[in-house]
């Protein structure tokens, strides 16, 4: 594993190096070289119950592996595994060995059968996500790897960074930018600053729905700039990113997004005069992005003006059909209003794009009310204070801080395996 972070020279090499991008990624993003998994994190079990031939070829298996004889412990993994395939601690390590041998579909198999062994085991859903990731099954590894934070990862820093990283690229691959901005924040908070990293949140920040090794070279040095404010950002360093804010506005005026950016941490700094006049900077270089027309209309609803507020709510709703965080602002401007029915139907346009998203549900009760629907109101007060106590707990499971808006096109603030999750342990 040592050798693989000497593979990483910078964001170019990593462009040329796209088929290993985890491996490379996760020896720069670490202070170790990749994480140590065999080493850092104890697997499953120790038993290796069995008949004495098992027995033999399991120890044969342990030797060839700790004396860095890779394939060789591969073999004899897999003949172990053979004579005895509910030896879950088995099923890690040859997992690991595939990943450190860059096999990652037989990763991912060897994986999948330690999962089914031991469902609770966190380290094991980790390693699934990352192997995947390496296959470009990139649904399945967010899954994965959301579920991996769920039942936890034992204390295995390193594995919680590289699952954190990970999540973060297919976030921003997906669209997901506010959250990949959030998870890359949790890593910048806890000391984890890296050419990659900060590479990374240039992207979510800019909005390039991208992997890093997808990227122009061109654009290299517009988004290690964007990086370094987003770091700031994440330090809570506001001055300092004020100031490296002005200077990409300047360096970069017809940049799309980037007086989006700016507006947005000025809206933060409840600086709305400053942050509206951003926004409609934005608008004059991004007339087709809704975002702008969003973050207008949600600093007017803070300011109490939903009047003012719902002609730029509409548009982006107009713009962006699909998007509940319009809709929902939308449906916020026609209560403020005084449009309550119209509200409503806003409101559960919402709820369906969003079903998992707490503001939703409360600003949905709230209409209801007003619509003398006292019964369905009290159904939606009641999910908010569920789910809200849901996105808290994975907040805290992920390390993650923060309001939980976001001005951005998911669907929601919980994933479904998420509640599930919580449907299981409430049923036990």
């Amino acid at each position: 594993m040592a050798t693989l972070c000497h593979r990483l020279g910078s964001i170019a090499g990593a462009r040329l190096l796209a088929s290993g991008l985890c491996l490379l990624v996760a020896a720069a993003i670490l202070a170790t070289p990749r994480p140590a998994l065999s080493v850092a994190q104890h697997p499953p079990t120790k038993v290796a119950s069995g008949s004495a031939e098992f027995r033999a070829v399991a120890k044969r298996a342990s030797q060839a592996r700790q004396a860095n004889q890779l394939t060789q412990a591969i073999v004899l993994y897999r003949q172990a595994l053979h004579l005895n395939p509910r030896w879950a601690e088995g099923w890690w390590y040859l997992g690991t060995l595939y990943y450190d041998t860059n096999q990652y579909p037989q990763g991912v198999s060897a994986f999948r059968s330690l999962v089914e062994l031991d469902p609770n085991y966190g380290p094991g859903w980790a390693m699934l996500g990352l192997c995947e990731f390496e296959t470009h099954d990139y649904k399945n590894s967010l899954f994965h790897l959301q579920t991996s934070l769920v039942k936890g990862l034992g204390g295995n820093v390193e594995l919680l960074n590289a699952v954190n990283y990970h999540r973060a690229l297919i976030e921003n691959m997906r669209g997901d930018f506010e959250d990949a901005e959030k998870t890359l924040a949790v890593l910048v908070t806890k000391g984890v600053l890296s050419d990659v990293v900060r590479f990374a949140m240039g992207m979510s920040l800019l909005r390039v729905p991208l992997l890093p090794s997808q990227v122009n070279p061109s654009k290299d040095a517009l988004i290690n700039q964007a990086g370094e404010v987003g770091e700031l950002i994440a330090l809570e360093d506001y001055d300092q990113a004020e100031t490296a804010f002005q200077r990409l506005v300047k360096d970069y005026p017809t940049t799309p997004f980037v007086h989006y950016a700016y507006g947005s941490l000025l809206a933060d700094l409840a600086r709305y005069d400053e942050a509206k006049q951003q926004f409609k900077e934005e608008i004059k270089v991004n007339p087709q992005s809704a975002m702008a027309y969003m973050r207008l209309a949600f600093v007017d609803l803070r300011l109490n003006e939903p009047k003012r507020a719902l002609p730029l709510a509409e548009k982006s709703a107009q713009l962006a059909p699909e998007s509940f965080i319009a809709h929902y602002l939308l449906g916020r401007a026609l209560l403020g209003a005084g449009q309550v029915q119209e509200a409503v139907k806003e409101l559960e346009i919402a709820r369906r794009l969003a079903p998992f998203s707490p503001e939703v549900h409360y600003s949905l009760a709230q209409a209801l009310a007003r619509d003398n629907r006292p019964k369905e109101a009290a159904r939606e007060r009641a999910e908010f204070v569920r789910l809200n106590a849901l996105l808290e707990k994975s907040r805290q499971q992920q390390g993650a801080a923060g309001q939980s808006y976001r001005m951005s096109n998911s669907r929601g603030n919980l994933n479904l395996h998420e509640v599930q999750e919580s449907a299981r342990n409430s049923a036990n």
